[in-house]
């Protein structure tokens, strides 16, 4: 009789992570668009918006995912999505998009390949460091916050140093408005029209004229989906910790492969309508630049919410486990696009790999309960 009830709770409650996760992934939608829109209306350069806003924006599921782990003290849930998240993108989907496209594996398409996966790496890291005690604390988490923040402002920096940079981001960050449907084709074309007008593509700021109301909308909007941010991210945690310990395996599991899956979801999304366009460097910036973000930003809104201490036994098996598989990945990505040319044989070796190595992260979660 009690194996019925679990049985029926657990479908229920696995009901409610797929309906909770589509409740975030909808809401960061949301944020993402109004708050550009809103930043465009306060006179932010496209330059600035695509090296913050846009940049951040497939990472909001795994933010508001820290920050309600933390605030329901379920610091593994934390980790688990931060490990789990960075590995799928980087083996299942990065693996599909390979396979997709696999004459575009080489530098041409990310032209700093080195950087961005060798910071990737570093970000990892540099959390497993700190986790080594079993504990994330709030001075750990202004450090990273402070890493990333000079990350930005190096980029920031160094585009400004080139027109051509300059041009290259603006294109990028227009690229990703339109994939993720911040703009409608009317805004759109106002949009080129001023810049038509102004004749500046660089870091000038792009104020688009809208009236008190609309702003005030926008605002409306930023906030609402915020709202349901933390209404999804906060059912998606209790359905997986429930899961978690009805099946009597750590939160952490859950969270590195259900979760984790789920929200990975609207990187891949966004690199996988790219790759369709054939704007491979956006595809492919998309995935690594998320995995700047989280280990180092989307983690750290959790622990300032709450400091984390999942102990040093959990910690180790989770740094072990995924940390070796996680630099291994990084190690490949630059080996292989710091090729000049990939032959379509080739390509899909390399994009078999990357779904090996996922389905190794797999086995050895479940095999060893991490």
């Amino acid at each position: 009789m009690g194996y019925g009830i679990d049985l029926a709770n657990n479908l229920a409650n696995i009901l409610m992570l797929a309906g909770s996760l589509l409740v975030l992934l909808a809401a960061s939608n949301i944020v993402l668009e109004f708050a550009v829109k809103l930043a465009e209306a306060a006179g932010v350069s496209e330059l600035v918006i695509g090296l913050t806003i846009v940049s951040i924006g497939t990472s909001i599921p795994e933010m508001f995912t820290a920050i309600l782990s933390s605030a329901n003290n379920v610091g593994g849930f934390v980790v688990g999505d931060i490990y789990g998240s960075y590995i799928t993108q980087l083996t299942a989907f990065l693996g599909i998009i390979v396979l997709w496209a696999p004459r575009t594996v080489n530098k041409s398409f990310v032209p700093d390949v080195k950087r961005d996966a060798g910071l990737m790496i570093f970000a990892l890291c540099f959390l497993s460091f700190n986790l080594l005690d079993g504990n994330l604390t709030r001075i750990e988490a202004i450090v990273s916050v402070s890493v990333f923040v000079a990350y930005t402002i190096l980029l920031y920096k160094s585009t400004l140093k080139s027109h051509v940079k300059q041009v290259a981001q603006i294109v990028a960050t227009e690229s990703l408005e339109e994939i993720e449907g911040v703009h409608t084709k009317k805004e759109m074309r106002d949009i080129i029209a001023t810049k038509e007008v102004t004749g500046k593509l660089d870091i000038v700021p792009l104020r688009l004229k809208k009236s008190k109301a609309l702003i005030a909308f926008y605002i409306g909007m930023v906030l609402l989906g915020t709202f349901l941010c933390h209404v999804g991210a906060h059912w998606m945690v209790e359905s997986g910790v429930y899961i978690a310990h009805t099946l009597f395996v750590p939160d952490y599991i859950v969270a590195a492969t259900i979760v984790g899956f789920g929200t990975g979801l609207p990187e891949f999304i966004v690199s996988f309508i790219a790759v369709r366009k054939r704007r491979y460097t956006i595809a492919y910036g998309n995935l690594l630049g998320s995995n700047v973000v989280d280990p180092l930003l989307s983690v750290s809104l959790g622990v300032f919410t709450r400091e984390i201490d999942m102990g040093t036994a959990a910690a180790y098996r989770v740094i072990l486990t995924m940390l070796p598989i996680a630099i291994l990945v990084g190690i490949l990505i630059i080996a292989i696009f710091s090729r000049r040319i990939t032959s379509r044989v080739t390509g899909r070796a390399f994009g078999a790999t990357f779904l090996a190595l996922y389905a190794l992260f797999l086995l050895v979660s479940v095999a060893t309960k991490i």
